[in-house]
């Protein structure tokens, strides 16, 4: 009795875990974000594609607001956030330059908007036609994500 109890919490613990993980975090975890013959690891795609939505997040698009510069006694505390997004937003629009239109679509759904890849809509899920065309989607995902690394690696080089 003990022992279906046990089981039945491990059940609902892996059910709340993996409600919380990312579809990037899922993808890693089944092994999707790996290529063959590629210089990059799915870790740094993974992390790469979390940089990304953390860019575009920290960006704040929906708050950036204009100073009145009108007023007279500004305090510097009121451009701190209002700089620092500015910069998170203008490390986002470089990164997002950097990754080819043909990549884009499956990079922004799987990255930004957090949701998983999909098939064509008009044809059966279990179908091979179907299983291709995510396929095809997940090696896009992939293509673009290490477009992101490179990015990512030849501004650290500039800086350095």
């Amino acid at each position: 009795m003990t022992e279906k109890k046990t089981t039945k919490k491990s059940k609902e613990a892996k059910e709340l875990s993996s409600q919380n993980e990312s579809v990037l975090e899922k993808y890693l975890r089944k092994g999707w974000l790996d290529m063959p013959n590629s210089d990059f690891c799915a870790q740094d795609r993974k992390r790469v594609g979390e940089w990304l939505a953390r860019d575009f997040y920290l960006g704040d698009y929906n708050d950036v607001k204009s100073i009145d510069l009108s007023r007279e006694n500004i305090a510097s505390t009121n451009h701190l956030g209002r700089d620092e997004a500015l910069f998170y937003r203008n490390r986002y629009l470089e990164a997002a330059k950097s990754i080819p239109a043909e990549f884009w679509p499956d990079v922004r759904l799987v990255c930004i908007e957090n949701k998983e890849l999909k098939g064509d809509e008009t044809v059966p899920p279990q179908s091979l036609i179907n299983k291709h065309c995510v396929y095809l989607h997940k090696s896009l995902l992939n293509m673009g994500l290490n477009r992101l690394i490179k990015h990512y690696l030849q501004k650290n080089k500039k800086s350095s």
